[in-house]
């Protein structure tokens, strides 16, 4: 069967709620050094502080206690993807790594971007200078991106949304689970792997995570996850549920946020979203813009 996917914006929140955020996340005492992934229970491979989001994105207060030490080591494929996905943008934010604050590499260019411990941001760059101009007190900077592998990106944030989940929540998506686990099984769902992808939000300096659960009957995932780190704000819609064997796939309804709509030079709409669905390295050219503060 054809899957059709309708987009629709400004109703998302008469079809889900919130179902829980980052911030309200605790780990049921009764799920403790029981890995939710593979079932693991011996203590002793509980030793590392599985971080519900991964650190990098500014995360240094949620955890969860029930990631074994061996699955945690194993999305960690997909946290360095996520990091490299959104490098470029968020170097430019006071955003702290597990020990300082990133460095972003612009292999290509052969610059340099960290913020320091003083508040500045500090770039180190080449004579050459095409990468970057300065015009009416405001300096644009474009980068060919650090290699990111989109299906991992896609894993990373599908892992998130279900970190988060109630177990027995979680248990309707027992299908996806080797898919997630082996970083090399590349599985076709009915739910398409599509993220939907804003680069130039509000930024934050600590992540915010929300998983939406859908309230009222209609044909549309039962979960939806939103994730906003830095300059970028992410959506999708969780495949592998069993609660949504039932959709009728030929017309999928999905309810975005308004942030992904974009609008071309020549006045078209259209949508920033991409399928994730592949194992090939990328990069992206990616701009950023912002005012230079003048000395007094």
């Amino acid at each position: 069967m054809d899957v059709i996917i309708n987009y629709e914006v400004e109703n998302i929140s008469d079809v889900y709620e919130e179902y829980v955020t980052m911030g309200e996340y605790k780990t049921h005492k009764s799920e403790y050094y029981i890995c939710k992934y593979c079932g693991e229970t011996d203590i002793e491979k509980f030793k590392s502080k599985a971080h519900l989001i991964p650190e990098f994105t500014g995360n240094k207060d949620w955890f969860c206690f029930n990631e074994c030490d061996s699955c945690n080591n194993k999305f960690s494929v997909y946290e360095y993807n996520l990091k490299n996905f959104g490098a470029f943008k968020n170097a430019h934010l006071p955003i702290y790594g597990k020990k300082k604050y990133p460095k972003y590499v612009d292999g290509y260019h052969n610059f340099t971007i960290q913020f320091q411990q003083n508040g500045t941001l500090l770039m180190s760059a080449p004579e050459n200078t095409d990468f970057f101009k300065i015009e009416n007190n405001r300096i644009q900077i474009k980068s060919v991106t650090m290699p990111f592998v989109p299906l991992n990106v896609y894993k990373c944030l599908f892992k998130i949304a279900i970190s988060m989940m109630e177990i027995n929540d979680f248990k309707k998506f027992e299908s996806g689970i080797p898919w997630l686990t082996d970083k090399k099984l590349k599985i076709e769902p009915k739910i398409p792997h599509t993220m939907l992808y804003n680069p130039n939000g509000k930024p934050v300096s600590k992540p915010i995570a929300v998983l939406l659960k859908r309230k009222a009957e209609y044909n549309c995932p039962e979960f939806s996850l939103i994730f906003i780190w830095g300059f970028l704000i992410f959506q999708i819609f969780l495949p592998f549920n069993s609660s949504d064997e039932d959709l009728d796939y030929s017309n999928l309804k999905l309810p975005i946020l308004g942030d992904f709509v974009t609008k071309s030079k020549d006045g078209k709409y259209g949508l920033s979203h991409y399928n994730m669905n592949s194992f090939d390295k990328i990069q992206t050219l990616e701009k950023i813009n912002f005012g230079l503060k003048q000395k007094k």
